[in-house]
């Protein structure tokens, strides 16, 4: 019996240990190192450009994450889990903005060659307190509304105002007012 229990806990330890390396040593490094690259960036200068560049580069080998310098953060970007993330270099992200996988914050056409020399917006503005879930994409120079929660394998093509859901392709709903901040009692006779 004792044999057995010493065999659960180190495999409970590993499982543990296993969990600590990915949140701390991988998706918060990849996400503190984004930060610094999108820091450096918007210093200024050559040299400075060149080295966000090359961390750039190295994040998109070391996390599979890229994430354009170039792009305009807000305080309070999460990256919950850094793997086939994409971020082009005009888009801008607001405060308090939450990043699933396979997100991608996209130009809607690639060659937009008229769009590069005017020094146009070609990617989408996200909004504060937005959440960004799994495998959605967001195309164009649109933008998204505060509060909003675009779900799992979303398309957004078309702006968001703001508190809404979108879900399927362009598929805006109203977000209602509790759906993040739900109360619930702990006794079911208590008085709300």
């Amino acid at each position: 019996m004792t044999k057995a229990l010493g065999n659960l806990k180190r495999r409970l330890a590993r499982k543990i240990r296993t969990f600590l390396y990915w949140h701390f040593q991988h998706d918060r490094k990849a996400e503190s190192q984004v930060l610094k690259s999108i820091a450096i960036y918007h210093r200024g200068g050559f040299f400075n450009k060149w080295r966000a560049t090359w961390m750039w580069a190295r994040n998109q080998k070391n996390y599979c994450i890229n994430f354009h310098p170039g792009a305009t953060v807000g305080k309070n970007l999460r990256i919950e889990h850094c793997w086939g993330i994409g971020v082009g270099q005009t888009a801008i992200l607001g405060d308090n903005v939450r990043i699933y996988q396979l997100v991608q914050v996209a130009a809607k056409a690639a060659g937009d060659q008229e769009r590069v020399d005017n020094r146009e917006r070609r990617h989408p503005k996200i909004g504060n307190n937005v959440v960004l879930c799994c495998a959605c994409i967001i195309l164009g120079p649109i933008t998204i509304g505060d509060n909003s929660i675009i779900g799992a394998g979303a398309i957004v093509t078309h702006d968001v105002p703001p508190n809404s859901i979108v879900t399927g392709v362009n598929q805006i709903r109203p977000r209602p007012a509790d759906v993040a901040f739900r109360h619930y009692p702990t006794n079911p006779n208590a008085k709300q």
